[in-house]
């Protein structure tokens, strides 16, 4: 069923709204519209601090500008003649008055006490977002030679919080915990990337690749800190390329769940290979791809 809005449930986002307004149209404010709107907010504070009769009463008029009622010494207003007058002569030498010259308006875009040449969105949004202290497995994850999906897929892996089955059931799923693809033990991070046989046969065909003489991984941390050791035969990019192609499984972990199954060893494992391939092959002209490719095809 639906019916209007009444004024009392949209009003206080008019209001919001216009005080977003006031404040950008301030902001494009020349210095002429600049005095004009100090004019009206001597005149608003002389209603409110002296009520309807205060203009009258210190004799400024209604259509005063700033210019009226100032010169180069400050504010030129009558002596005070009640509390509320008085009051409002202390507050008037808190408002900065407009320059006296007629230069032109200049604006300066200042980052963390430092000028920018004009407006830095970058380093706007350096200062505004919170910074933490940089994790030591960033680099591990984020890296200028990563493929972006395949990363993504990484770091919510190395922050457990891809939604495994056990996960799922954490949450009040009533679902099955069994792993998609040995269907034997829980479906846990550990166990899908590490423990499953479908991916411990994987990995035996990565390290006949990069490290003949690497055993399972018995840990999450165990896997960081082969990412991390980088040899001549090995270097620490083609092992992250083949750790994060490898951990993309998880597509064929949402094919077993969701649609038709998952591809047997030999067909995964030539995707994986030809996505390594691929990654090599679109950066070989950098200096740390030159070897990669007869590092991995050995």
């Amino acid at each position: 069923m639906h019916r209007k809005l009444r004024i009392s449930e949209y009003d206080p986002l008019l209001h919001k709204l216009a005080g977003l307004f006031r404040a950008w149209a301030v902001k494009m404010l020349s210095y002429a519209g600049r005095v004009q709107l100090l004019s009206l907010v001597v005149n608003g504070m002389l209603i409110k601090f002296i009520g309807d009769s205060g203009p009258r009463d210190i004799r400024v008029p209604l259509s005063a500008s700033v210019r009226d009622v100032t010169n180069e010494t400050g504010w030129r207003l009558p002596q005070p003649r009640s509390d509320s007058a008085l009051a409002l002569h202390i507050h008037l030498t808190t408002v900065d008055l407009p320059l006296q010259d007629h230069t032109a308006d200049t604006f300066h875009w200042v980052v963390e006490s430092k000028e920018c040449k004009g407006f830095s969105s970058s380093r706007t949004c350096e200062a505004l977002r919170p910074r933490a202290q940089v994790k030591d497995w960033a680099r591990s994850v984020w890296f200028s030679r990563a493929i972006p999906r395949q990363a993504f897929i990484m770091w919510l892996a190395n922050l457990n919080r891809l939604p495994t089955k056990v996960r799922l059931a954490s949450w009040g799923l009533n679902i099955q915990t069994a792993c998609c693809f040995c269907n034997t033990h829980d479906e846990t991070r550990d166990h899908l990337f590490l423990e499953c046989s479908y991916s411990t046969a994987l990995w035996l065909r990565i390290f006949a690749r990069l490290d003949p003489n690497r055993t399972a991984f018995l840990s999450w941390e165990e896997l960081l800190s082969w990412i991390r050791f980088s040899t001549a035969s090995a270097p620490s990019t083609i092992m992250k390329l083949a750790t994060q192609s490898m951990i993309y499984i998880w597509r064929q972990r949402n094919s077993a769940v969701h649609l038709i199954g998952f591809s047997p060893q030999q067909t995964t494992f030539a995707t994986i290979d030809r996505d390594i391939r691929n990654a090599i092959s679109a950066r070989r002209h950098r200096r740390k791809f030159t070897t990669l490719m007869q590092l991995w095809i050995r």
